[in-house]
């Protein structure tokens, strides 16, 4: 078996998205929508959830929707009440809800620290707290959660983001070691850019940060649903780390091989993107 493989392939008729009211959640769970699949979907935004209710149902799965602030750990635990009486047994349960924040450290506000860990962190931790010891308690499953490759490649200039993404890592690896001989599988997802609504609900200091960011959206090549596809496969195949763009993997590879010089690579990068956007 190689290194971040947890076991054999395994299917999804019972889940649980978070965040799933558009973006990377919408696409994860269509992914999984089927005749004969239930999925118990939450998002903040309820009208947004029951519109993808409405798509998973017309794939002939059932759908059920929950308004969940995820950064609110008593929210969390009634998501987890409801989806022992909704679904049953668990097959897959996905923490994906998030949000993003950029501008230097000292200069973004702390409200924008706490919001980002609230939601990027403490909602990861909040899912995993009240779904594992289901998972393990029905002697099986699986969580996938949504982290980023700025959770290991640390740009400047997006230090909440980061950190927040960093410590979904680390808590996935920590859970994984944790209940993987309890038959409770753990992947964390960590893609580059993609098409997404992410920037929607974005906070920054710097309107060039949020311009950067909208360049890099808009220039990307996967879709939501091309990472969908990528992290299902890696939950299936028991991967404990799915990095779906090839530039992440190298980006990966690199800091791992050379990580003081990384560090001094992504912020001469950072200055030439800067230099570029003044030039367009």
């Amino acid at each position: 078996m190689a290194i971040g493989e947890q076991g054999s392939a395994m299917t999804f008729t019972s889940s649980v998205v978070t965040g799933a009211g558009s973006g990377l959640g919408r696409a994860i769970a269509l992914r999984l929508a089927r005749p004969g699949a239930k999925l118990l979907l939450a998002d903040i935004n309820l009208e947004a959830c029951e519109e993808t209710a409405r798509m998973v149902e017309s794939r002939g799965a059932t759908a059920h929707v929950r308004a969940v602030d995820v950064s609110d750990a008593a929210q969390v635990e009634a998501l987890a009440a409801d989806a022992d009486q909704r679904l049953g047994r668990i097959d897959l349960v996905v923490n994906n809800a998030g949000v993003a924040a950029a501008g230097t450290i000292g200069q973004a506000p702390l409200d924008d620290w706490r919001w980002i860990i609230g939601i990027n962190l403490m909602g990861v931790i909040h899912g995993c707290h009240f779904f594992a010891p289901r998972l393990v308690a029905q002697g099986g499953g699986a969580i996938l959660n949504t982290s980023s490759m700025a959770g290991f490649a640390c740009a400047p200039m997006m230090g909440a983001y980061n950190v927040t993404k960093a410590g979904v890592i680390a808590l996935s690896e920590t859970l994984a070691a944790e209940v993987g001989d309890k038959g409770v599988r753990v992947t964390v997802l960590c893609p580059a850019f993609f098409k997404t609504n992410l920037l929607e609900t974005a906070r920054a200091t710097d309107p060039q940060l949020m311009s950067m960011a909208r360049r890099a959206f808009d220039t990307a090549t996967m879709t939501a649903d091309d990472v969908a596809a990528a992290a299902l496969r890696a939950v299936e195949r028991g991967k404990l780390y799915c990095v779906p763009m090839r530039e992440g993997r190298f980006v990966w590879r690199i800091k791992r091989l050379v990580p003081e010089r990384f560090v001094k690579l992504v912020s001469s990068a950072r200055v030439q993107r800067m230099v570029r956007m003044q030039d367009q």
